[in-house]
């Protein structure tokens, strides 16, 4: 269990863009070290998300250790320059946007939850505050359309729920075991996806928590909400030291009995056909589509609560081979341990793989008794 990991690691600094209102004299990352007495050390790096996905992050992480060492960073150099990203929008300075171009955006398989949507059903009053924030002046509301949206499905997600936050390592061999499951396990008209061990993964822990959530005999849709990174999937591809956070978020959608029985191959299969619809062209076509937006804020992209997982993965960004001290090091002074500090929120799964062996840990946080459910689960352990 992680859900009481000391805090007081953790820089206490507020940062700016935590919402929309709260921006002037806060900064935009959080620094704090901490010593021990054993002679170990912890560094808390905090960022603001909408100025910094994990990649920026790790590439910091890597150049500042790289820097203490007075050698190369091991990951590509940061570069700054937004306009890069901009680029790829296409012509935005027309009165309207490219309408074939919006009809590839709105195709993908993205929610367009209105967060400005105060009549939705259970729409909290804590959200007012930020949700006006993000809103023009009234007579630009007055003036511009809105693009089609849909309300927030606020009742499935109680707040006031306790939530317990675990970290669990699945081994590189059962991981593998996994994919194999998966590709035996495919149907059809799945055959030709390419399995990934994160695809596999993935699906592993969305029928555990569906499962756990009581979704065994419910028809209704349960989501898988997949935060995609975009700098490969743009061409030309952006720099992988590109700074920023140029994220988007796609669903999976499946019945709750089938999201929890599987089989794993029918889920990895529509997980890796989903993600395949996000070429380069789509990406741009959903830029574009971005930058007409009133406010693109006003656009939820996943959620949480008892219908919806949300999955960040932290893959490939050699978290774990951050190294700080001198490059002569006989033993480099390597992390031991790596934590993404997320919120303690319903169904919010961040992935990691530990260092080069194959090994992943899942940083979970589920409502309280779902999770006792989950952990009790004999199918966690199904591969091992």
């Amino acid at each position: 269990m992680a859900t009481d990991l000391p805090c007081e690691l953790q820089a206490a600094s507020k940062l700016a863009f935590s919402n929309l209102a709260d921006i002037e004299g806060l900064p935009g990352i959080a620094v704090q070290l901490t010593a021990f007495k054993c002679g170990g050390w912890s560094v808390h790096i905090k960022l603001a998300h909408c100025l910094s996905d994990a990649q920026s992050l790790l590439t910091f992480m890597h150049a500042w250790a790289a820097q203490s060492r007075k050698s190369e960073s091991i990951l590509s150099h940061p570069v700054f320059d937004p306009k890069m990203l901009d680029r790829h929008a296409g012509t935005v300075n027309l009165e309207q946007p490219d309408p074939e171009m919006v009809a590839k955006a709105r195709g993908l398989p993205m929610h367009r939850f209105d967060w400005w949507a105060t009549d939705a059903h259970g729409y909290p009053d804590w959200a007012l505050a930020s949700s006006a924030a993000t809103m023009p002046v009234s007579d630009v509301l007055e003036t511009q359309p809105l693009s089609p949206s849909t309300f927030p499905p606020w009742p499935t997600w109680d707040t006031a729920l306790p939530v317990e936050h675990v970290q669990i390592t699945f081994s590189a061999a059962e991981v593998g075991r996994m994919r194999d499951a998966a590709r035996v396990t495919l149907p059809p008209q799945l055959s030709e996806q390419r399995i990934s061990r994160l695809d596999s993964l993935l699906s592993h822990i969305w029928m555990l928590i569906n499962r756990a959530r009581g979704h065994l005999s419910r028809e209704d849709n349960v989501y898988l909400d997949i935060t995609l990174g975009l700098r490969s999937r743009l061409s030309p591809p952006l720099a992988s030291g590109f700074v920023g956070s140029p994220l988007l978020l796609a669903y999976i959608a499946k019945s709750g009995v089938d999201a929890s029985t599987g089989p794993i191959g029918q889920i990895a299969g529509e997980i890796r056909s989903t993600l395949a619809q996000f070429t380069p062209e789509s990406v741009s076509a959903y830029i574009h589509d971005a930058a007409y937006e009133v406010s693109p804020q006003r656009l939820w992209q996943a959620f949480l609560g008892s219908q919806h997982t949300l999955v960040t993965s932290w893959t490939q960004m050699k978290a774990y081979e951050v190294h700080f001290g001198s490059s002569t090091d006989a033993t480099p002074q390597l992390a031991r341990y790596v934590q993404g500090v997320m919120p303690r929120m319903d169904g919010l799964v961040q992935v990691m793989d530990l260092g080069d062996g194959g090994d992943f840990d899942i940083s979970l946080s589920l409502e309280k008794n779902a999770m006792f459910r989950l952990l009790k689960d004999p199918q966690l352990r199904a591969f091992a």
